[in-house]
């Protein structure tokens, strides 16, 4: 990892939501809130301590949508307003938020009095626009395009920032949603957004410079747990084979409240796809297999070929505070990584000349001794567990789920 890595803090699915304006608001999300923007717990407060008490710090803000629920505007501003404390108590310089689902008007609602009703303001993305400071990207220092990049977004549904080190592009993945069901249900990037986006990067000289790609929907499969794999985002393979063309990118989308950490290949070329968890969304509406989670991602400034290297910090909401979690039940877990960590059975050899007799040795002992285990994602570790037993070394995880420690059964 380089001395000075790039910091990406990620927050998705927040679902804000007012208890004046949304039935059940508790059932939502664990940020509802009364009319004098009170919290119903301490959630929000308990976020912002544990930053300041870690010191946990970011370069850049990332939110994949979902900000609020159900697109209540008094919701929707007060989200944008937590988003920008949020980004500042992070000493980030950017702030880069993605439409979701639950931000636009797209579901259809219905008129109580036919004539009366034909008043209410139903159109698609008219509260965000209204946002203050412009929606959807910030520069917390630099607020002299903000203008021209909310117009932009909105007129070609995407947004591409340069930095001397790495460029953001942001795509409104809920562009074509209506009232029409089968549009509301899903993501998609347009040809001509798509078109918009290739002239964009190819202009750019630098093709080595890190992308990250900030999008709400899944740009790849993602039905895990019976999530359903109806509300993918049409056109999503062909942009991810179109950005693998065109630099190194980085993939960060929401939408499934489920984490995962994974790749895209073209050929031998692979793009790293981090399915954010839900920030906030209720355990209510989640499941046994879910946890309320908050990332920061370090990445490798100083690699410029290749897949993008990195790995990942997890803070878990575990009912009454925020913790570092290396549970590995959480799916995703402080710890893993993302990278070349090259053949997997030969990192498990290599571990098994590290690991002698019946000696129990610590897993962070064993991480320093093969450190390409930091650029491995979970499913890898899970893979490295199995060949393991080949060398009859077992993973010992604690009570909690952390990988403690391998232990060679037979000498």
């Amino acid at each position: 990892m380089s001395l000075n890595p790039l910091r990406i803090a990620v927050a998705s699915d927040l679902h804000f939501v007012s208890e004046n304006n949304v039935n059940d608001g508790d059932y939502h999300s664990w940020l509802s809130f009364q009319a004098d923007k009170s919290f119903n717990n301490l959630f929000w407060k308990n976020l912002l301590e544990k930053i300041d008490a870690d010191n946990i710090t970011a370069d850049i803000l990332v939110c994949p949508g979902d900000i609020t629920t159900h697109a209540e505007p008094i919701a929707l501003k007060f989200a944008w307003e937590k988003l920008l404390e949020l980004a500042k108590a992070l000493d980030c310089k950017l702030l880069a938020t993605a439409t979701g689902n639950h931000d636009v008007k797209s579901r259809p609602s219905e008129l109580n009095n036919v004539i009366r009703d034909l008043n209410q303001n139903d159109n698609l993305l008219e509260n965000l626009k209204l946002l203050d400071p412009p929606y959807p990207f910030v520069d917390l220092n630099d607020t002299t395009q903000a203008h021209s990049n909310r117009v932009h977004y909105f007129g070609t549904d995407y947004l591409l920032y340069e930095t001397d080190n790495y460029r953001v592009l942001i795509i409104n993945s809920c562009s074509s949603h209506s009232a029409d069901q089968k549009e509301y249900e899903r993501g998609s990037v347009s040809e001509s957004t798509m078109n918009w986006i290739k002239l964009d990067l190819q202009r750019i000289n630098n093709k080595r410079k890190l992308g990250i790609l900030i999008c709400h929907h899944h740009p790849i499969q993602h039905s895990e747990h019976n999530l359903g794999s109806y509300d993918f985002m049409r056109g999503g393979t062909e942009l991810l084979d179109m950005l693998n063309s065109n630099g190194r990118w980085i993939v960060i989308h929401g939408h499934k409240h489920h984490a995962k950490l994974n790749y895209y290949s073209s050929g031998s070329k692979k793009a790293v796809v981090f399915a954010a968890g839900t920030l906030s969304a209720h355990k209510h509406t989640l499941g046994a297999d879910f946890t309320n989670q908050f990332y920061v991602l370090n990445v490798n400034t100083e690699k410029e070929r290749g897949t993008p290297v990195g790995n990942v910090d997890v803070y878990s909401w575990q009912g009454s505070k925020w913790a570092n979690s290396r549970r590995t039940c959480d799916g995703i877990y402080t710890g893993v990584g993302f990278g070349e960590p090259g053949c997997l059975d030969t990192i498990a050899e290599n571990i098994s000349r590290n690991v002698k007799g019946p000696v129990s040795v610590p897993w962070n002992v064993i991480v320093e001794k093969v450190p390409k285990l930091k650029e491995c994602v979970p499913q890898d570790i899970k893979h490295i567990k199995e060949y393991l037993l080949e060398f009859n070394i077992d993973m010992n995880l604690t009570a909690e789920t952390e990988i403690h420690s391998l232990e060679r059964s037979i000498d």
